[in-house]
């Protein structure tokens, strides 16, 4: 599967109108369009798709596309109020412990907090950062629970997290 974000910033006339052509929608499985508090680039367009779709450059909007590594959690087509995003560079030493601890642990952990459905990774095939991690979430408090504290508090994660090159977290809302 993969997943071509499309992010711009809604200000002035016309902002909530959609810089894509809809004709490179067409044949996605699933297109999902997301507001976002507190970042510049405040709308999101998240397309998936069975066939990698041609990278398309758009003005005024940051394009990322995507091809899916890892899903844990409910399978198929989501229509969750919330998608967490965090996206992430890691040290390349580091790699192999990444993928591994993501996979073993992490995101199997996280997927049994009460709120969080699916965890899926991503490897940036076109843009940056090279990882997206994406937390279908009916709850978007569920990260603060007691059992999303719980399930974040692992030695991995504060070694990936110090580790970390960029990252960006983001709260999208349908």
């Amino acid at each position: 599967m993969f997943l071509y974000l499309i992010e711009w910033q809604s200000e002035g006339a016309g902002a909530d109108v959609s810089p894509v052509p809809p004709d490179l929608l067409a044949s996605a499985s699933q297109v999902r369009f997301f507001k976002i508090k507190g970042v510049i680039a405040n709308r999101m367009i998240w397309a998936e798709f069975d066939a990698k779709p041609d990278v398309q450059l758009l003005p005024k909007a940051k394009v990322t596309l995507l091809e899916q590594t890892n899903s844990i959690g409910q399978a198929g087509p989501l229509e969750t109020p919330h998608v967490y995003l965090v996206h992430s560079d890691i040290e390349p030493e580091l790699l192999d412990e990444y993928h591994h601890g993501s996979g073993v642990e992490h995101l199997q952990r996280l997927v049994k907090v009460p709120g969080i459905l699916r965890a899926r990774r991503f490897t940036a095939l076109a843009g940056a950062p090279l990882f997206l991690t994406a937390y279908d979430l009916t709850d978007r408090h569920a990260f603060e629970s007691p059992a999303g504290l719980e399930a974040r508090k692992t030695a991995w994660t504060n070694l990936m997290n110090s580790q970390a090159r960029v990252t960006r977290r983001i709260m999208c809302r349908l």
